[in-house]
């Protein structure tokens, strides 16, 4: 083989005895020694938190909604610096809807079960050899999943060139310590956009509120829409918090407490707070780009920092007419 596995780190989690058996010989061909398998139904959390894991290989056969949800996590988490491992997802279900999910959880490339070594062999070589760059939206973050571009019609998206550490540990070009510091450093680039979008994206939800609410009683996706706005400021609200961005953390919180106030309230709501949405929302932009200059100036005057959400900490909001339950 072309190049040196010897430092690559590897998961694998499958229930399926004869895939853990060709993943573990076509890894030993490549010379990886450093494999760790798990059954399905284990968490995978604490080995990624543990370790930093160059190559993630996830069996979806026995939960595709757990497997998806598992790399969308490890996207959008700086947690155990796993944010840009190579990742490979197997199924057995190749129809459309399961492949598009697959495809929009953020993994890097999917083969279709029964796996053949050879298979498995070429796609973990293409990954050493090109990695395609990250795209960041409003609700992904991962590979680009278009070789042609953006959609037609389409809002255009940050793309982000991030490490690819199965190529760097296979090449030796980078010591981990080095790679570490490069996948903190792209993290924070990535959360950067991704608070961005996030923001941006709750002024078009607060219209689609407002338009619910025009008429006496609301239609009938005025709840889904406030669920909607609730859960988009809730996400940034988390993916802010401990990261310098302490306005905007404090103005989704009092989204939050509106969209709340607004659910339980369904029929009679309190026309202020749907008055104030835009401007809220309006306010929440501003404050993440005053607040994102700041931090990159202490960045270059600190070096850069990683950036890691605060366990329990949390923001103050005003006191609002309604709870929320």
């Amino acid at each position: 083989m072309p190049h040196d596995f010897q430092s690559v780190r590897a998961l694998l989690r499958t229930p399926d005895s004869k895939i853990r058996e060709i993943v573990t010989g076509t890894l030993a061909n490549f010379g990886c020694r450093r494999l760790v398998t798990i059954d399905h139904g284990a968490d995978m959390e604490p080995y990624l938190r543990a370790d930093m894991i160059d190559l993630l290989v996830v069996d979806a056969e026995s939960g595709l909604q757990e497997a998806c949800g598992m790399v969308q996590r490890m996207r959008a988490s700086p947690a155990g610096d796993n944010s840009f491992a190579a990742t490979i997802i197997l199924t057995g279900t190749p129809d459309p809807h399961c492949i598009a999910h697959l495809i929009d959880s953020g993994a890097d490339t999917i083969l279709i079960k029964p796996l053949q070594a050879n298979a498995l062999a070429e796609r973990i070589t293409a990954l050493v050899q090109r990695r395609n760059a990250f795209v960041v939206t409003s609700d992904y973050v991962g590979p680009e999943r278009r070789g042609e571009g953006q959609r037609p019609g389409s809002e255009s998206a940050p793309r982000v060139t991030v490490p690819n550490p199965l190529r760097e540990m296979t090449v030796g070009a980078m010591s981990r310590d080095e790679l570490r510091r490069g996948v903190r450093a792209s993290w924070e680039t990535v959360n950067e956009h991704r608070i961005e979008r996030q923001a941006a994206h709750l002024g078009w939800l607060v219209e689609q509120v407002r338009e619910a609410f025009t008429g006496q009683p609301p239609s009938d996706r005025a709840r889904d829409s406030i669920i909607a706005l609730r859960n988009a400021a809730a996400e940034l609200r988390l993916r802010v918090d401990g990261c310098g961005y302490d306005h905007v953390a404090h103005l989704a919180t009092t989204m939050v407490d509106i969209c709340c106030g607004l659910g339980v309230a369904l029929n009679t709501p309190d026309r202020r707070w749907l008055a104030v949405m835009p401007q809220l929302a309006a306010s929440i932009a501003k404050a993440f780009l005053r607040e994102r200059d700041t931090i990159r100036a202490g960045r270059k005057e600190a070096g850069i920092r990683a950036c890691r959400p605060r366990s329990g900490s949390s923001s103050g909001s005003p006191t609002l007419p309604q709870a929320c339950h």
